[in-house]
């Protein structure tokens, strides 16, 4: 047995002495999340809206990550019309997001040119003939 599984198999053993507990799996990755309707969009909508953020056209809510375990936060910002999921992956699959990236470095740069061009934007230096 590959120690992933090794840790996986733990996991759900001790998770059987917590039932309002639950295992999901995604790529190399474990979650311990409790019974309840909640997802990982659902936090996205959750702090949009505690933040006051949901409803503000001047806001752009990008959701990047790496596994199935990011298909429900994919959705939110593709739902309202008012953002973009990006899945980051070596190989092409079908998601919920919008866009995809190949790997982190793709993510570095794609953060490089939003700083660059907000920066710009805002100091007008680009704008200038």
């Amino acid at each position: 047995m590959q120690s992933w599984d090794l840790v996986g198999q733990i996991v759900h053993d001790i998770l059987k002495g917590y039932p309002h507990l639950r295992l999901t799996h995604g790529c190399k990755v474990l979650e311990v999340r409790p019974m309840i309707n909640w997802d990982k969009g659902k936090v996205v909508t959750f702090l949009l809206e505690s933040l006051g953020l949901s409803n503000c056209d001047d806001v752009l809510p990008i959701y990047i990550g790496d596994d199935r375990t990011d298909e429900d936060a994919f959705k939110v910002p593709r739902e309202g019309n008012k953002g973009y999921g990006i899945l980051v992956s070596s190989a092409p699959k079908e998601s919920n997001a919008v866009y995809s990236l190949r790997d982190p470095s793709e993510v570095l740069f794609i953060f490089f040119v939003m700083f660059c061009c907000c920066t710009c934007f805002a100091c007008k230096c680009c704008l200038r003939s």
